[in-house]
């Protein structure tokens, strides 16, 4: 059998095409390569009716050479469609004499597709195209199956972590990195005492459904979801991707206001369902250095955070009440600009000599009316905390003015 480099072989075809019914040595050896290459072969006229074929392609598609000639080439696509968009695709091009390589679904004379990859250049001295077809269906179906597979295995890591392995920017081996993150703690405050309840199926119902439409709004705003621990969620924002300090608190914070809103709607589905417990979330939120990585073994690795920070938005989360967003000093003070927050008591919390300041988000300055705003400043020797939920306008105003005066006399 004769072999050829398929470019060459491709222009050798396209040139001596024309030539195929003279009798001469040129027409001789283009006969051999055309009837004993394996590559399939075959040429159409402009009205894309086959005119020739090569026993190599017959045999790819299960067809004779005179169940072939004469008829139009949409008896090798699937449908009518696919023949149209072919001919939009590649046959129009080649015959404006552009060369055209594509992959593409071919059907064979029992229906069975075959996928080729097809390669067309117009006939010097003809109105015709000649196209060369390969099968590789073999190859496509064993990318579909490591394509099937990817997917599957995707879903056992956040989609950042996840891109950015098979990117190659992530190695997977034992190794941590420390980095300013923003960490999201959260958990269904009333959850353990339904568990009894609740029929296992009913409760896995509700708690997939929860899990659920919370993932959606972190990957929405850029979290990395690091794991599920039955009705907590552990997400932080930092790493392996940031916008920076700022942007990440903020992502983090907003999205714990998008999640809020939300269980209020799963409560109303919940409700429906015969769970009359009102459920709710609670969450706590800090930013600080942790270590994140890969932790584990040469076997099993996690791609996970740890560190006191770590443990201090969780702890922040078990100190907040239901419904609550609580945050820590360093969160606010990089979001309060932008969130509007009221500032708490401290808490003493397990593990930490020092008391902890606490903040709790109220909303975003766009998001709440005049009435519900708190106005915070604040800078070394300076702490301004104006409250409007709770104070009068008219006299917060006044006490302003009196506290101006009083510095204005100052000198």
């Amino acid at each position: 059998m004769l072999t050829f480099n398929n470019y060459n072989l491709f222009k050798f075809l396209a040139i001596n095409c024309s030539q195929m019914t003279q009798s001469t040595p040129k027409s001789s050896r283009f006969e051999q390569v055309f009837y004993n290459t394996g590559v399939g072969i075959m040429v159409v006229d402009k009205d894309r009716v086959l005119i020739e074929v090569n026993p190599k392609f017959c045999e790819m598609l299960d067809f004779t050479k005179e169940e072939l000639l004469g008829k139009n080439a949409e008896i090798i696509h699937l449908s009518t469609e696919m023949y149209k968009e072919f001919g939009e695709k590649a046959f129009n091009l080649v015959r404006n004499n552009k060369t055209v390589n594509l992959d593409w679904p071919c059907k064979r004379k029992n229906g069975q597709t075959i996928w080729c990859r097809i390669s067309g250049d117009p006939v010097i001295g003809a109105d015709e195209v000649l196209w060369t077809v390969i099968d590789i269906t073999q190859r496509v179906s064993s990318q579909k199956k490591i394509e099937d597979l990817t997917n599957k295995l995707s879903k056992y890591l956040s989609p950042q972590v996840y891109q950015s392995i098979f990117s190659g920017k992530q190695n997977v081996k034992i190794e941590a990195y420390r980095k300013k993150l923003t960490v999201f703690f959260s958990d269904i405050k009333g959850f353990t005492e339904i568990t009894d309840r609740l029929e296992p199926e009913v409760l896995s119902s509700l708690l997939n459904s929860y899990l659920n439409e919370m993932s959606k709004i972190a990957l929405k705003y850029g979290g990395t979801i690091d794991k599920f621990i039955g009705d907590a969620i552990l997400i932080f924002f930092g790493d392996p991707e940031s916008k920076g300090d700022k942007e990440d608190a903020k992502a983090c914070v907003l999205m714990a206001l998008e999640m809020r809103e939300r269980m209020k709607h799963l409560r109303k589905l919940w409700e429906d369902q015969g769970i009359s417990n009102p459920l709710d979330i609670r969450i706590g939120i800090n930013t600080g250095f942790c270590n994140v990585g890969n932790f584990g073994s040469e076997d099993r690795l996690d791609y996970t955070i740890i560190g006191g920070e770590v443990n201090l938005a969780s702890r922040l989360e078990s100190s907040a009440e239901i419904g609550q967003i609580l945050i820590s000093h360093e969160t606010n003070a990089l979001i309060k600009k932008d969130i509007i927050c009221e500032k708490k008591e401290e808490i003493n919390v397990k593990g930490i000599a020092h008391k902890i300041q606490t903040y709790q988000v109220i909303g975003t300055n766009k998001s709440l009316p005049i009435k519900n705003i708190i106005l915070n400043e604040e800078y070394d020797g300076f702490n301004l905390e104006v409250n409007l939920n709770i104070s009068d306008k008219h006299q917060v105003v006044a006490s302003l003015e009196k506290v101006l005066k009083q510095l204005k006399n100052q000198g």
